[in-house]
């Protein structure tokens, strides 16, 4: 699993090791501010009330402003 450093955004991955909720396994990893990313699972875009499987890969993009 990797993260972001202080005062930068980074491109986040991780694997569930269970089947939960996408918002909430984001919850428990502590993203915070949902709004403010990209979620993709397996690489599809993703809704925050699907179900994510033991073994998906979340990649956890940020939406950059400008242009």
């Amino acid at each position: 699993m990797s993260g972001s450093e202080s005062g930068k955004s980074s491109i986040m991955k991780f694997v569930p090791e269970e089947r939960m909720e996408l918002k909430e396994f984001l919850l428990k990893v502590g993203i915070k501010n949902l709004d403010i990313h990209t979620i993709l699972v397996n690489g599809a875009r993703a809704k925050l009330e699907q179900l994510v499987e033991k073994n998906d890969e979340i990649i956890v993009l940020p939406i950059l402003k400008g242009g």
